[in-house]
């Protein structure tokens, strides 16, 4: 098994794990905020398909993003450049409702992008430098190597959200 089928199996395993983690829940328990600062579970997953598009898009593929190539901002009715970093609870609060339907379809559009560029990268362009000079900041020196090894951890944090708050609305077993 080389490293395109380790890192398939994980985008796969992440994607199963966050559809059955939504599926079910209401628009007022995806809502749902723990506490008055915190996240809720349409923010967490909005914000970590974002982030893969970003760090994909912009980092590794140096190609736009699909947020906006697409019309998503349009869609969801949120700003072009936004992609929840940093967002204060109002903010949170404040995103537009948004059917869990729509948000699964622009995940869909990210994984899918995402899966073609791991099915097909050059071994040898990972160790290039990410060209996203904005992403230096938080991880200064990533390649793209290190982008797709971010795509990996940041996206289980929220997925970790997602549970948690599934598990507070539902139980241990909803």
């Amino acid at each position: 098994m080389d490293f395109r089928q380790i890192l398939k199996l994980q985008f796969d395993e992440y994607e199963s794990e966050t559809k059955r983690l939504v599926q079910g829940l209401t628009d007022e328990e995806r809502r749902f905020m723990p506490s008055g600062d915190s996240h809720h579970i349409d923010f967490a997953l909005w914000h970590a398909t974002r982030a893969e598009d970003v760090l994909l898009n912009l980092g590794a593929r140096e190609q736009d993003q699909t947020w906006t190539n697409d019309g998503w901002s349009d869609r969801f009715g949120i700003p072009a450049e936004d992609l929840g970093l940093g967002y204060s609870a109002e903010q949170v609060r404040g995103m537009p409702p948004t059917p869990i339907d729509l948000l699964l379809a622009y995940y869909d559009a990210v994984r899918k992008v995402t899966l073609e560029y791991v099915a097909t990268v050059d071994p040898d362009e990972l160790d290039e430098r990410c060209p996203f000079e904005p992403l230096h900041t938080q991880l200064p020196g990533i390649t793209k190597g290190g982008v797709l090894a971010h795509m990996v951890v940041e996206p289980a944090q929220h997925l970790g959200q997602i549970g948690y708050i599934r598990g507070i609305v539902r139980g241990l077993d909803g």
